[in-house]
């Protein structure tokens, strides 16, 4: 008698929980309407210049997050026909499209970098003008730069850096190997500054970064990211200025909360003047190493 006077009192809870659920999410439940703010198209300006060469420049539009886009022309958001100009101070260099008539990829012809010299550079599209300041540091090299095996024969590029103090030094890492890759490319969070390691000696270590426009490739590749041996690769290691670290600092930001709802919002941190841009204007001093992967250790 107990057991069913203890088993239909199980039961009743269970259907009072059940109505008192379903009561509570219907009174949560409310319709939000949101007002998305009205898209305003932006230039993209992913502009750079470092020693001993001309400055290259980068020009294209943003497309809309929600709408309707076609990605399968990209050159739809290209940007044609800008004035482009770079200035060291004592001669000015008008870049020209790299492709004629093709727009974004605009180089420069006789304005050449140089560590300590400074750098204007001015853009015009449509009546409207931008512009950004940049300077080529004195270059801060790697101790050395080797392969360190993680698998088989795969593994990762490291570094070992003795950091000068009180400086505060920001730099950026790139790496391409020989015979396989066309671009110096940047692995994810590929700049960093001394807050942390100022005066200090250290290891780091990168992955293979993709190749640009090969990110499927590079997702389909079961290798993605090591070196392997029988590589040879180079890295180029930069020293950057501050507001340059703070840029690429913050789109990284950008990259690794993209989709995530949870994320803090962070604005990209540019440094092109002008109304409707983001992007920046990179001066880069490079060092460089070369790396030979015979055998993983």
């Amino acid at each position: 008698m107990k057991n069913k006077i203890l088993h239909s009192y199980l039961k009743l809870k269970d259907i009072f929980l059940s109505f008192f659920m379903l009561i509570t999410i219907s009174s949560c439940q409310r319709d939000i309407d949101i007002k998305l703010p009205d898209y305003q198209e932006k230039l993209v300006v992913e502009a750079s210049i470092e020693t001993g060469q001309t400055a290259v420049v980068l020009l294209s539009i943003t497309a809309p997050f929600f709408g309707s886009t076609d990605f399968s022309d990209p050159t739809k958001y290209f940007v044609k026909g800008a004035f482009v100009t770079v200035s060291d101070g004592n001669q000015t260099d008008t870049l020209v499209e790299a492709v004629p008539g093709t727009g974004y990829l605009y180089v420069g012809k006789k304005v050449f970098g140089h560590v300590g010299g400074n750098y204007l550079l001015s853009i015009k599209v449509n009546d409207k003008s931008y512009s950004s300041l940049t300077s080529i540091l004195n270059p801060i090299a790697l101790d050395s730069a080797y392969f360190k095996g993680e698998k088989d024969s795969l593994g990762y590029c490291w570094g070992h850096l003795t950091e000068p103090a009180g400086q505060g030094n920001n730099y950026r890492w790139f790496a391409k190997r020989i015979t396989k890759d066309l671009f110096y490319a940047a692995p994810f969070n590929s700049a960093f500054d001394d807050k942390f390691i100022d005066g200090k000696s250290f290891e780091f270590s990168y992955e293979r970064p993709p190749q640009p426009n090969q990110q499927q490739a590079n997702e389909d590749d079961p290798d993605a990211g090591y070196y392997k041996i029988g590589d040879t690769i180079i890295v180029k290691f930069c020293t950057i200025g501050n507001n340059e670290y703070l840029f690429w600092r913050s789109y990284y930001a950008n990259k690794a909360s993209n989709g995530n709802p949870f994320s803090a919002p962070s604005n990209l941190q540019s440094t092109i003047s002008g109304d409707n841009v983001i992007g920046a204007f990179c001066g880069y001093s490079p060092s460089f190493d070369t790396v030979i992967v015979k055998k993983a250790p």
